[in-house]
């Protein structure tokens, strides 16, 4: 049996995340980041990869003929995007419109998905007849014979025989008096309060 120490060495976690800044950053800002990431524990920082200036940058609808700059982060512990978002604005001087940071994770998913078969329109938009699901469905009830007839009168054999019917309230005698104003309501006596 693994002592606790054990166990807790084999599941360390480690917490990646992409960032790109639109605009570029120098060295100056990517080592003050390094030192402001390091109350998360950093265990490393890629060297920052810029792209060539574009029109239309990735990522970031808005912003016009600019580079992006891109470098991932391990870190020990986790920071939350907000965190992360802020420690960027500080360092580069930049509005959060030209900030993106996503985990690594979503962002290798991403990137896996973006070259495979578009998934196909909504369901609701397709004619009926043309839809797969409804010629399988025709198809399952093209044969009436094939299904059981439900008659309604189904006599089943319960250990304990029949129950009888159970007496509802249209069962109970009915009067012919009016539940109102039928019968007069009784007055108080009225007593005097002297003694």
């Amino acid at each position: 049996m693994k002592t606790f120490t054990q166990y807790l060495t084999e599941s360390k976690q480690t917490y990646s995340y992409k960032i790109k800044v639109a605009g570029g950053c120098d060295a100056e800002c990517v080592k003050h980041m390094e030192e402001k990431l390091a109350r998360y524990d950093i265990i490393k920082m890629t060297e920052p990869k810029t792209t060539p200036v574009m029109e239309d940058p990735l990522d970031f609808p808005g912003v016009k003929n600019m580079e992006v700059c891109m470098f991932e982060v391990e870190l020990n512990y986790p920071a939350s995007a907000d965190e992360l978002y802020q420690m960027i604005e500080q360092c580069t001087q930049k509005p959060k419109s030209q900030i993106k940071v996503v985990t690594k994770h979503f962002a290798d998913s991403w990137e896996n998905n973006e070259g495979s078969e578009p998934e196909e329109g909504p369901l609701l938009e397709k004619d009926y007849d043309t839809c797969p699901e409804a010629t399988a469905a025709k198809e399952a009830y093209a044969k009436p014979e094939d299904h059981i007839e439900n008659s309604g009168d189904a006599k089943f054999e319960v250990a304990g025989g029949t129950t009888p019917s159970a007496e509802t309230t249209n069962d109970l005698p009915q009067g012919d008096k009016s539940p109102v104003g039928s019968t007069e309501n009784k007055k108080p006596e009225v007593k005097s309060a002297a003694r």
